[in-house]
């Protein structure tokens, strides 16, 4: 595939996938080993299922100022990750991330934020406390 058809799976996994929970599309843009280093290596079930908990937990989520740059089997995105909480108000993050792609799809993620989403996104996401 060429850059400008990596950068297509990448915008669809961040659009589709990631701002509007669409799961059926992360099969079509994750491969079967896909691999997320920022999540610890998790893999294409576990990202499945951050991105519902995710969607499930926010009022909305958006990507801004989005920025693909693309050679050979690499895409790197720059974008501010936007997200409405709960109680109506927005948390913000630049955002940088890595995505290695292969056969047309995701085999590799690399994502880091400023700052750590993970702070923001932990509590909403965690099982409740009995």
């Amino acid at each position: 595939m060429g850059t400008e058809e990596n950068k297509a799976v990448v915008r669809r996994f961040m659009h589709e996938v990631l701002a509007e929970g669409n799961l059926e599309v992360a099969d079509e843009v994750l491969a079967p080993n896909y691999m997320n280093l920022a999540m610890g290596g998790a893999d294409l079930a576990s990202v499945k299922a951050m991105a519902a908990a995710t969607h499930a937990a926010l009022k909305g989520q958006r990507f801004e100022d989005e920025e693909l740059v693309a050679e050979g089997d690499a895409v790197f995105a720059r974008f501010n990750y936007v997200l409405t909480l709960p109680d109506g108000s927005t948390s913000e993050a630049r955002t940088l991330s890595y995505y290695r792609i292969a056969d047309g799809k995701i085999v590799l993620n690399d994502v880091m934020f400023d700052p750590d989403l993970m702070q923001v996104l932990g509590p909403l996401l965690a099982p409740p406390s009995d």
